[in-house]
C-alpha cells in the first residue's frame, strides 16, 4: 500500500518502532535521528533551532517536565540547562539508549522506554504531577484511538497548574492523508504515519485538554516559516495550552 486520501486507516506501531530503532542506529545525531529529511538537508536542524528559539515555551520557575516521545532526547538540554527536572518517554528502546549515552551529565534528566499512551504511570522515573508537558511529531505515528488516549494521558500528568506544547505534522489539506508501508526514496525505508487534518486534531484535544480546564494560547498556527516547509501535501503547526 501506499498514499491513501480521506480514508481512516490504521497503521502498525511495530513498524513504526523498527523505523525509528533503525533511525537511532544510522542518523548522525538526534536531530536528523527524528525530524525527518533527506539526506544532505540542513532543513531538520534549522528547524530544531527555530523551534527552541521561538516556540517552546520557557518556564519562570523550576518546574517538572515530561516529553511524551522524546526520542533521542534533543529537546532535554533545552530544559535541563535551565534548571528543571525532565523525563523523557520513548518506544524506542535504541532511541532511549542513544538519548542516555548523549545526555550531559546531570541529575536533572532522565529517559524511559514506554509507549505512549500505554504507560505505567506508577513506574515513571519522575513522580506526576508535571508542569510541563511537550509533544513534538508523535501523533503522527498512532492511530486515532491512541491519540485520543494520549491527551487523556497527558491531562492525567498535568498539575493543576500546567503548560502543554504540542507541534505536529498535519495535512495541508481539507482531508487526512495516510502513508501506509510506503516505501520511501527520500528516506531509503518503509514509512508509516498519519497526517490528520487540523480540525481533526483539534477536536481531540477540545474533548480531552480543553474539557480538563485548558485553554488555547496558540491554535494551530504554522510551526515554520515559509522557508523551513518543504511540503505541499502536510506541514508542521503547534498549539500551545494553558491551565491557571
Amino acid at each position: 500500500m501506499s498514499r491513501i486520501y480521506d480514508t481512516k486507516e490504521t497503521i502498525d506501531g511495530k513498524q513504526v518502532q523498527t523505523f525509528f530503532n533503525s533511525r537511532a542506529k544510522k542518523e548522525a545525531n538526534a536531530v536528523d535521528a527524528v525530524m525527518l529529511q533527506s539526506a544532505g538537508s540542513t532543513l531538520a536542524t534549522d528547524r530544531d533551532k527555530f523551534e527552541r528559539e521561538n516556540l517552546l515555551p520557557r518556564l519562570d520557575k523550576p518546574a517538572k517536565v515530561v516529553e511524551l516521545g522524546c526520542g533521542a532526547g534533543r529537546l532535554a538540554p533545552f530544559y535541563g540547562a535551565a534548571g528543571h527536572q525532565y523525563l523523557g518517554l520513548d518506544f524506542s528502546d535504541e532511541l532511549i539508549a542513544r538519548a542516555n549515552a548523549e545526555a550531559m551529565a546531570s541529575g536533572s534528566i532522565h529517559f524511559q522506554v514506554a509507549e505512549v499512551p500505554y504507560v505505567r504511570v506508577e513506574e515513571l522515573k519522575l513522580e506526576p504531577p508535571f508542569d510541563m508537558l511537550v509533544v513534538t511529531g508523535l501523533m503522527i505515528y498512532l492511530n486515532d484511538e491512541a491519540v485520543l488516549d494520549s491527551f487523556k494521558l497527558l491531562a492525567k500528568l498535568a498539575a493543576p497548574k500546567a503548560k502543554i506544547y504540542v507541534r505536529e505534522s498535519l495535512s495541508d489539506m481539507d482531508i487526512r492523508l495516510t502513508l501506509k508501508e510506503h516505501f520511501s526514496d527520500e528516506l531509503d525505508d518503509v514509512y508509516n504515519a498519519i497526517y490528520r487534518t487540523t480540525a481533526e486534531l483539534k477536536a481531540v484535544m477540545d474533548d480531552t485538554l480543553i474539557a480538563d480546564g485548558f485553554r488555547y494560547e496558540v491554535c494551530g498556527e504554522y510551526a515554520f516559516p515559509p522557508a523551513l516547509r518543504n511540503r505541499t501535501e502536510t506541514t508542521q503547526r503547534y498549539f500551545t495550552l494553558t491551565r491557571d
